[in-house]
């Protein structure tokens, strides 16, 4: 099955829970075009974090969730809409879906060009014009003035002796060519061949701590849900591939009906909010407080996933019996048994990279932002296969951290054809992270992966591979010429030369 990490993001919207019908302008529900308006239900298709939704419409006619006309991300300006009229620069305002800033006396998307040159070591804290987590997740709802760390999470949240080995953060597979921003918690049914598991083999999936359940949507069939629970304290844990809620949840994914719900529900720790049996449950937890230092390049997350900044090791927010056993079954012994996913360093090879000439995360063209009239839609490129296909990322391995891992989405078609690969660092060779302009062209081989429990597992399991395992080269897929550039950028090329078909990548 596969794992998504584009999200759905909805406004919260008071306290009505809005059935999801294809044909209705309900709150809360998909719409097509932003700006039109149904006056039999008061909304207007506006887009939401990254996708388009029917909103609540004031007087005005503006939005009333705030989500697109929140106050500037700089905390100063005022707030603007793409292509109204606008006087001044320097400012910013997290609206329509993307980053915005004055220019000849218009609102236009901020490009990386319109923002301040990043300080020597980059940003050790949320640059001033980034926006804030509740902008992204919450619809621009008032930054708290209590502190994550007051939080206590005192549930598991599925029974500890439940759990199964887990695959940390940062793995990069198929169409998730950057590392991956959650978690995939094990459960022991997954050991049972599917043929054989039963509805006892079910378990409960549990709220880890008081909260606000904010949102409940389909990823694309009934057994594939995503949960989000607000903590409070600019705390957020975010649940996905849940096969089936339940609990304070049943009434609302009674109503479902394969979209997405706004929601205000009150969850108590240990309330359960679901079931799992069929595959891992992705968790994360976002903290609005904390800040990636190992994304040279903010901006590039401007365009989707901009939460990515904010992800957070939920692990201190257990305790005792339940951290303990979390801990044991992640994968990775390495620190932070958690995973990483920001690996850029600055003047090397390793880390995040996007093609040159295309705007960060969102493989949309720096001129289609440029020109935009429109907000511009995340999650599809007009042409390509994958919103991925210019995405590259050459990353330790999420688990085995003594390898390397190139992952890109455009391996020799250029539409989109993500893929990854062990990258296999010769005698002499500098590792990616030492690759500097110094090094000048260095040519590596590429191979497939073999894992030490490839054959370790029992039939028809489906649990993550265990705690600890690690990688070695399998068949030799290719070779990879790459080349750090002054200006910091990378040049790539399969084969034994980089030449006329190189290409080029920027953070």
């Amino acid at each position: 099955m596969r794992r998504f990490s584009v999200f759905i993001i909805v406004p919260l919207v008071f306290a009505v829970i809005v059935g999801a019908a294809p044909a209705s302008a309900n709150v809360g529900t998909k719409c097509t075009k932003v700006g039109q308006v149904n006056k039999k239900y008061s909304t207007v298709c506006t887009r939401v974090g990254n996708t388009l939704k029917w909103v609540k419409r004031t007087s005005s006619g503006s939005t009333g969730s705030g989500s697109a006309g929140s106050s500037g991300a700089s905390g100063g300006s005022s707030s603007l809409q793409l292509g109204t009229s606008c006087s001044g620069s320097g400012t910013y305002s997290w609206s329509s879906g993307g980053l915005l800033t004055c220019k000849s006396g218009k609102a236009a998307y901020a490009l990386p060009t319109d923002l301040p040159a990043a300080p020597t070591g980059g940003y050790t804290t949320r640059p001033s014009w980034y926006p804030t987590l509740s902008q992204i997740m919450l619809a621009g709802k008032s930054e708290p003035t209590c502190a994550p760390t007051s939080i206590r999470f005192t549930s598991p949240i599925v029974p500890n002796d439940k759990l199964a080995p887990s695959i940390p953060y940062g793995m990069a597979v198929s169409d998730h060519v950057t590392p991956i921003d959650h978690a995939y918690l094990g459960i022991t049914a997954l050991g049972i061949p599917a043929a054989n598991r039963t509805e006892a083999d079910y378990v409960n999936v549990m709220a880890p701590g008081d909260g606000t359940i904010t949102e409940l949507s389909s990823l694309g069939s009934s057994s594939s849900n995503r949960v989000v629970i607000d903590h409070g304290c600019n705390l957020i844990s975010v649940f996905m591939v849940l096969n089936r809620p339940s609990g304070v949840l049943a009434d609302a994914y009674s109503k479902l009906n394969g979209g997405s719900l706004s929601l205000n529900i009150s969850v108590k720790a240990g309330q359960v909010i679901g079931q799992q049996r069929d595959n891992p449950l992705d968790y994360n937890v976002f903290d609005g407080t904390s800040w990636l230092r190992g994304f040279a390049s903010p901006a590039s997350y401007l365009t989707g996933e901009t939460w990515k900044p904010y992800t957070a090791d939920y692990l201190p927010f257990f305790s005792g019996e339940t951290r303990d056993r979390m801990e044991a079954v992640l994968q990775r012994t390495a620190s932070p048994r958690v995973g990483k996913i920001d690996h850029d360093v600055a003047g090397s090879a390793a880390g995040n990279w996007f093609l040159r000439g295309t705007f960060g995360y969102s493989g949309q063209s720096l001129a289609t932002y440029s020109g935009a009239a429109r907000p511009v839609d995340f999650g599809a490129v007009a042409g390509k296969n994958f919103y991925s296909w210019s995405h590259l990322a050459i990353v330790p391995h999420e688990v085995d951290t003594s390898k390397w891992v190139l992952s890109i989405g455009w391996y020799t078609n250029q539409v989109g054809d993500p893929r990854q690969f062990l990258l296999l660092v010769g005698a002499g060779q500098p590792e990616p992270n030492r690759l500097t302009a110094a090094a000048g062209v260095v040519v590596y081989d590429i191979a497939a992966f073999s894992r030490s429990s490839e054959f370790g597992r029992a039939a028809g399991s489906t649990e993550p591979h265990p705690v600890g395992y690690t990688i070695s080269a399998g068949q030799r897929i290719d070779s990879v010429a790459l080349q750090v550039n002054g200006d910091g950028s990378l040049s790539l090329q399969f084969g034994a030369t980089l030449g006329a078909e190189k290409r080029t990548y920027d953070r």
